[in-house]
């Protein structure tokens, strides 16, 4: 029977990274067995459709089948990656799919503290929920508890019930635990110790300076087609490195000490047990936490309109430009073939 991997999450654990290597090696993969379907990276688009009912695991199970049968060698091993999967409370249509494949599950667990500071940064760029796309960090500490997905415990015990526990392989998300970053690590989970031959992303999906995130938190990017979106992203990214050009990266941290501390007490027990149940210790995490004194970040934006324009409208509508001018040539090209092929 082959194998399933279920790249489950969660976010902010490098899974872009580990997505844009799926992608970029499709060729050294397939030649070792192994086959992301579509070679798209992220299966966003299957899982919606699987949870959605509107694709049965048993076709989807035919239909994963039949892609390894079509491929250029022999496939053990098929991966599907997508971080959304952690948040999902019932994991019914996945679990089907063992009937057809031996599932192993992929998780990687971040400090919540870290957790939430990256989450809100993550949010604010891509605006997919506009209930917190426009929060403030303060407020939006206030809805952490509808992120289920982060009380680790519930979440090890959710997916352990479904898939098993012996089915589980769970990674903390720090350094020390995987020494040679975290695409070697999730290469090793799916018995890929040997990288020879594969290329290594650049680092993906980044976090802009918080200043940035501030300016970008105040643009109504919920209202513009995804697509766009992206633009204004990239355009953004390139408004960053202008204005820390030759400057120290400035303080990225968005809690001070003592919330720090309360929010982690809240999932202290938690962590604990996940830490007693999988490793064998009393400590989940082992990475200390910033000192009292740590500088946090200042996300103020300028008070007047002279700076405000200088340092971010004007850059960012001359960092737009060239990539309005990309995509419509893109979008041209893509016309034109379409074209072509229907002559």
């Amino acid at each position: 029977m082959r194998r399933l991997f279920l790249h489950a999450g969660v976010h902010r654990t490098a899974t872009t990274s580990i997505q844009t290597f799926l992608r970029q090696n499709r060729d050294p993969l397939a030649a070792q067995g192994y086959l992301n379907p579509n070679w798209a990276g992220r299966n966003l688009t299957l899982m919606n459709r699987l949870f959605a009912r509107q694709l049965a695991p048993r076709d989807l199970a035919d239909t994963l089948h039949a892609m390894a049968d079509a491929g250029p060698a022999p496939v053990h091993s098929i991966i599907l990656s997508d971080e959304d999967i952690c948040t999902r409370r019932l994991l019914g249509p996945l679990a089907a799919l063992g009937r057809q494949f031996d599932i192993t599950v992929l998780l990687s667990l971040r400090r919540q503290d870290l957790w939430l500071e990256s989450w809100h940064q993550q949010n604010v760029k891509w605006q997919w929920d506009p209930k917190l796309a426009h929060l403030p960090f303060s407020e939006f500490l206030t809805r952490r508890a509808s992120f289920h997905w982060v009380q680790y415990d519930r979440l090890i015990d959710r997916f352990a019930d479904a898939f098993g526990a012996a089915n589980l392989r769970v990674r903390v998300f720090e350094a020390n635990a995987m020494p040679e970053g975290p695409v070697p690590a999730f290469c090793a989970d799916i018995g890929l110790p040997d990288m020879s031959g594969f290329t290594l992303p650049d680092g993906q999906n980044a976090s802009l300076a918080p200043v940035c995130s501030e300016f970008l938190r105040n643009l109504p990017l919920d209202r513009i087609r995804p697509e766009l979106r992206a633009l204004l992203e990239r355009a953004m990214f390139d408004v960053n490195r202008r204005l820390l050009a030759g400057r120290p990266r400035p303080p990225s941290l968005l809690m001070d000490h003592d919330t720090r501390r309360r929010i982690l007490a809240e999932y202290a027990k938690g962590n604990a047990r996940v830490a007693q149940r999988l490793f064998g210790r009393d400590t989940l995490f082992s990475d200390p936490l910033p000192p009292p004194d740590a500088p946090l970040a200042d996300p103020s934006l300028p008070p007047d309109s002279p700076t405000l324009m200088a340092d971010f409208v004007a850059p960012l509508i001359e960092a737009l430009v060239p990539q309005i001018e990309q995509h419509t040539q893109t979008a041209a090209r893509r016309i034109a073939a379409r074209r072509q092929a229907q002559a």
